[in-house]
């Protein structure tokens, strides 16, 4: 079994903005996407050098708007020694105040067809993410309700899930603009 020299310099320490909460997420359709490049950006807070993905143009996000302080993503590592895999498990949890016609449609539309999804997050760091980027990113749950009380939350909450060989992917922030519609 050979032995990988995984690390090759170690970690400083970030002092920069270090804020939980995603500010936006856009999504599309996995087959949508006709190309990846993988290459050096700069991070928007550090100023540092990262990899990064940029994409074709003619790939087009759709933004779905959202309150602050109410959606998140985790990535988990899954890790099996016996039989050798690893994968990330990536969850990006969408929240949507207020049901209506609109949402219930666009709802419609991610799940018609079990459908392989591309999502970009930004998050509260000014850090753009991508997941699903191999294998694309389902929608796994939807909950939503109308409350109890009147002030309890009246919405839908989607659930977005993929299964990666990678960790998510950080965008390139100069081509968002581009790529969204």
């Amino acid at each position: 079994m050979a032995i990988c020299n995984a690390l090759s310099a170690g970690l400083s320490k970030s002092c920069e903005t270090n804020a939980g909460g995603i500010n936006k997420i856009y999504i599309t359709d996995f087959e949508n996407v006709t190309s990846y490049t993988i290459g050096a950006a700069t991070a928007p807070q550090t100023g540092d050098w990262v990899d990064a993905i940029t994409m074709n143009g003619s790939t087009k996000f759709y933004e779905f708007q959202t309150n602050k302080n109410v959606c998140n993503f985790t990535e988990s590592v899954a890790i099996d020694l016996n039989n050798g895999t690893t994968f990330f498990n990536q969850v990006v949890t969408l929240v949507l105040s207020r049901r209506e016609t609109t949402k219930r449609t666009a709802i419609e539309k991610l799940v018609d067809g079990q459908k392989q999804l591309l999502i970009i997050v930004l998050d509260s760091n000014g850090n753009y993410w991508l997941f699903g980027k191999q294998e694309g990113s389902y929608v796994t749950a939807i909950e939503g309700g109308s409350g109890t009380a009147k002030a309890d939350a009246n919405g839908y909450t989607i659930t977005f899930t993929a299964m990666e060989p990678d960790q998510a992917w950080g965008v390139d922030p100069t081509i968002v603009s581009a790529i969204v519609a």
